[in-house]
């Protein structure tokens, strides 16, 4: 059994963890050629390479791991060496440019393609530590799913199966603008009971996106759902929730834009991603729009909880 990883970041090296004592060959590929010494030190039995020929040959399930607007540019480069391999995506988020999930931009160019979408309230630093966490896969594809299950599923790593390969991605993507969201309401110290009626409000705006965009409602209440969601928005370690919390804490703006400069926040792209599919697609997403509007539009961060006042929850 031979596994590829394309990405080398922290949560590609985080899902190659997974495979260390399993009998399993593991490549690790990225396009950098620092980024592969420097995974050399820390996995020093697995192979790692540059050569997406190499990665890629004969290897039995290939997953994605690399940030999403990268996406599009390596499966063109994969295609003349793709076999029809199972393909398993764990990057989240929406391509900034043309609005697609990572799944629809690689079946865009391997047509056909058997592909399977895992995610779920995660950090990588948690998986490397062996910490006992959830992951949901969505396909409709048993091979994809019995791999998945021989090598990844553990009693530390706890994975749900369904179907719903529409649903999932847009959890894994939204909650990362709903974290922003809600950093803003803990920066500016408003209660707990202001900051969780945002909560409840932003789950049944994402279930309503699901819906609308012809997904499973019932993918809200997945580890890639409800576990993502609240781990994004509540945790101090999560960016998005970070740069939230510094613009609801009236900190300089200088302060933000350097916090910006020096990480990557995905709720950034996404909530602009987001906004204008919502806006092409008529789709009524008030706490999406308001976010996006203080991030893009300069309006004060106040006029989120001026939509909470205003929410009428007609999407329940």
């Amino acid at each position: 059994m031979k596994i590829t990883i394309l990405g080398c970041g922290a949560f590609g090296t985080a899902i190659a963890s997974l495979f260390e004592k399993k009998d399993v060959q593991t490549v690790i590929w990225s396009k950098f050629k620092k980024e592969i010494e420097k995974e050399q030190k820390n996995f020093p039995t697995i192979k790692t390479t540059t050569s997406l020929q190499e990665a890629c040959h004969l290897s039995d399930l290939i997953i994605i791991a690399i940030p999403i607007n990268f996406i599009k540019d390596t499966i063109l480069e994969l295609k003349p060496y793709y076999q029809n391999q199972d393909i398993l995506i764990a990057s989240k988020g929406i391509d900034t440019k043309t609005h697609q999930f990572a799944s629809e931009i690689i079946l865009s160019i391997l047509e056909n393609a058997p592909i399977g979408i895992i995610s779920g309230g995660s950090f990588a630093i948690d998986m490397k530590n062996k910490n006992v966490l959830g992951l949901t896969l969505a396909t409709k594809h048993n091979t994809i799913k019995e791999k998945v299950k021989k090598y990844m599923e553990s009693d530390i790593v706890k994975i749900q199966y369904i179907k719903d390969t529409i649903g999932l991605p847009i959890c894994g993507a939204i909650k990362n603008v709903m974290a922003i969201g809600f950093g803003m309401l803990d920066g500016a110290k408003l209660p707990d009971s202001s900051k969780f009626l945002f909560l409840t409000n932003a789950i049944y705006e994402i279930k309503y996106l699901i819906s609308t965009l012809q997904g499973e409602e019932d993918t809200i209440m997945t580890y890639a759902g409800i576990d993502d969601i609240m781990m994004t928005c509540t945790s101090s370690t999560s960016r998005n929730y970070t740069l939230g919390n510094l613009i609801g804490s009236n900190k300089s703006k200088e302060e933000i834009e350097k916090y910006k400069q020096e990480t990557t926040i995905e709720g950034l792209g996404t909530a602009k991603a987001m906004y204008e599919l919502a806006k092409n697609k008529h789709i009524n997403l008030p706490l999406t729009n308001t976010i996006y509007q203080i991030l893009y539009e300069g309006k004060n961060y106040l006029e989120l909880i001026n939509t909470l006042k205003n929410s009428t929850n007609n999407n329940l």
